[in-house]
Order: structure tokens, then sequence, then C-alpha cells
């Protein structure tokens, strides 16, 4: 192990522009040294190995003083995940008089020998004031349960799947789905490995704020240094993200307003109609306002007075159908706002049994021609191709 060495490398914030932790590298020259840890794993030593460059970490951590303030982030082997263990890193952490609470444990990916095991470890480390981070989550071992039983305070998004995010819808979705996942749990959410700017201002337009990879700096021995090479990239792409977000508020508003012009005008419409004029008159709306994806009339209890008129091109994905007359609808948000007393309502965005697609629904309170109210419900796609 006389070759071993720490590099740091930079977990920024782009909201605050700072760096909010450095995570601890092993490294044999400027590489993991995977041969080392290899032979470990064969001959029984990984505990003393995982456990030495832990030590290694917060030795070079401690004496640098571009770390005040900084999260130190280690990563502890599940299999090595032992009290002894422990004890033996705490007495360094306190000898080095680093709080715990600018400490958080990385449980590295793999599949734990003992899971009821690894989950007395991590709380009992939490009470102990350390943080608690799952790595590499989205890949291999780490699953929905690991959440569960581990109830971390940081999720570090697997490159696998944060790779591509402005590319490729379903990687975005994927990532935005997961981040808000985290966030219910209060667990922050750290994008890992990203290579790629425009991934950086796709996944930062989700809510992840915190990321770590090449794009933003590598890793070094020298804090200070790693530091001020993570900089650049963020007087880069703070400005970007401005941008973006000035450019989506504006396109949402746009949005929103030309929708709810549009429901105006079906509401209108819908208005000075008959019940049995109803159907005819939503398949005529239709074809008049090519944004609404999908138009129906409810009741007052909430039942489907007309057909669900969907966009003729909208081919329904397998497993998907729109409602028929009759069917029952009186607990969608929808439905609920407007009978409640709102007059116009707009859901947030949910998956259309419709069309199979992300869709956001506005509603609105009618009275028509016989003195009867109904609801008038217009689909729309969550957001614009371009969003």
């Amino acid at each position: 192990m006389t070759d071993l060495d720490i590099h740091f490398q930079p977990i920024v914030s782009l909201r605050t522009g700072g760096c909010w932790a450095v995570e601890a590298l092993a490294r044999e020259g400027r590489r993991f040294p995977a041969a080392l840890f290899h032979a470990a794993r064969q001959d029984g030593t990984l505990p003393a190995l995982d456990a030495r460059c832990r030590e290694l970490a917060l030795q070079r951590f401690s004496s640098q003083p571009a770390a005040t303030d900084l999260t130190l982030s280690v990563n502890w082997t599940v299999e090595c995940a032992t009290e002894a263990s422990a004890e033996r890193f705490s007495a360094a952490v306190a000898a080095l008089g680093i709080r715990t609470s600018h400490v958080a444990i990385e449980i590295v990916e793999g599949a734990a020998p003992d899971a009821a095991a690894l989950e007395a470890f991590v709380q009992a480390r939490k009470r102990e004031g350390y943080l608690i981070s799952v790595d590499d989550f989205g890949a291999g071992q780490s699953s929905i349960e690991r959440l569960v039983r581990l109830e971390p305070d940081v999720v570090k998004l697997d490159r696998s799947i944060t790779h591509g995010a402005s590319r490729t819808r379903t990687a975005a979705e994927v990532c935005r789905a997961i981040a808000e996942l985290c966030r219910s749990i209060g667990a922050l959410v750290v994008a890992e490995g990203v290579e790629d700017e425009a991934d950086v201002v796709e996944l930062a337009m989700m809510g992840i704020d915190l990321f770590q990879g090449f794009v933003v700096a590598r890793a070094h021995a020298d804090i200070a240094t790693a530091l001020h090479k993570a900089q650049p990239a963020l007087e880069r792409t703070r400005p970007l993200l401005r941008t973006c977000a000035d450019h989506q508020l504006a396109l949402r508003r746009r949005m929103q307003q030309e929708h709810e012009h549009v429901l105006v005008g079906v509401a209108s419409r819908i208005a000075h109609a008959r019940v049995d004029e109803l159907d005819t008159i939503c398949g005529e709306l239709l074809l008049r306002h090519p944004t609404v994806e999908a138009i129906y009339v409810l009741d007052e209890r909430g039942v489907q007075r007309t057909r669900t008129w969907l966009r003729p091109e909208l081919v329904p994905r397998s497993g998907f159908r729109p409602a028929d007359p009759g069917a029952d609808l009186g607990l969608k948000d929808y439905y609920l706002e407007v009978s409640s007393g709102a007059s116009t309502f707009a859901s947030r965005p949910y998956l259309s049994m419709a069309s199979g697609r992300l869709t956001v629904t506005y509603s609105r309170r009618v009275r028509i021609t016989d003195g009867s109210t109904v609801i008038v419900c217009c689909d729309v796609p969550s957001q614009p191709d371009d969003l």
C-alpha cells in the first residue's frame, strides 16, 4: 500500500455556485487501484485496505485549509461495514478533530452479505452524526428497497442513467422520477459521472442541484486546486441554467395562457348546447383546437356524459384506451376541484389512460341551456415538445 494516495473530486452546487463536498478517491498514480482491490478480495485483506483508504482520506482532508466547511464523502464497501471498522474510523475522525456532521459515508455498490446487519450499521452511524450516502443508485444492486431500508441523506445517481439525459426522453424522465422520489424522502440528489454540459443543464432544470464528474472537475490531490478547476465549469453552466430557466418559465406561462384561453372558448360553446348535442360539439371543438389532445364532458356527479374525443393521430399505446360514456371519474382531481367550488382547474401532469401520454387536464364548470351543470375537460400535452 506504499504507493496508495487519495485524490479529491468536487461535488458542486449549481444554485449556489460553490462546492458542497469532495469525494475521497483512492489512487495509484492517477488511476483507481483496481488490481490492488481485486487482490485484496482474493486474499482476505479487503477490510484492511478499505479501512486504510478511509484513514488516508481523513488525514489528507484534515491537513488542507481548503477543506474548511466542506463535507468529506468516503467510500465504505458493504462487506466491510462492521462495528469494529466503524470504531476504528470514528477514533480517527475524533483524533483529527473532524466533525461527524461533515462526513458522508458512501455505501459502495454491491450485494450486502447481510441486509439487516447493513441496516443496523447505517442506523448506528446516523446516531453518531454521520451522513449516509447511497452510491451508484440506478445500477447494479441498487434498488428502491435500499432507500427504504437505509433512509439515506444523499443519493448519487449513477452515470448509466444520467448520461444522455439531454438527448433521451426516457433517460430524462427516469432521472426526474428518481430525483422527485429522493426529495420526497428528504435525501439530497447528486448526479455523478456527468461529462456533458447539456446533461448538467437538463438535470438541473428538473431540480437536481449537486453534480460530480469530469465536466465539473477531475479529482486532484490538493483540494484547493480541485476547487479552482471546478470554477470555470460553474461560471459557464450557471448562465446557461438561468437562460434555460427563463425560457421554460416564459414558455410555460404562454402555454398556460393559451390553454386557458382555449378552455374558455370550449366552455362558452358548450354553454349554448343541449345535452343531446354535447357529443357532436365536442368532436367539432377538438378539430377546431389543434393544441388539445382530448375533450370530454362529465356531469355533476363526475360521470362521463360524452365519449372521450381523442385526436385521431394519437393512437393510444397498448393497454390504454379512452373512457366511455358512463365511466365514473368522480375521484379525479380535475373533477373534485371544480365540484368543490373552483371555476377552473389545471391538474398536475399524469399518465393519461386515454392515450398513454403525459397529460395535463384543464376543467371548468359550465351551466348549459337546460339549467344543468357539467364539467368540461380538455387534455393537453404536459409540456410542449421544445420545452
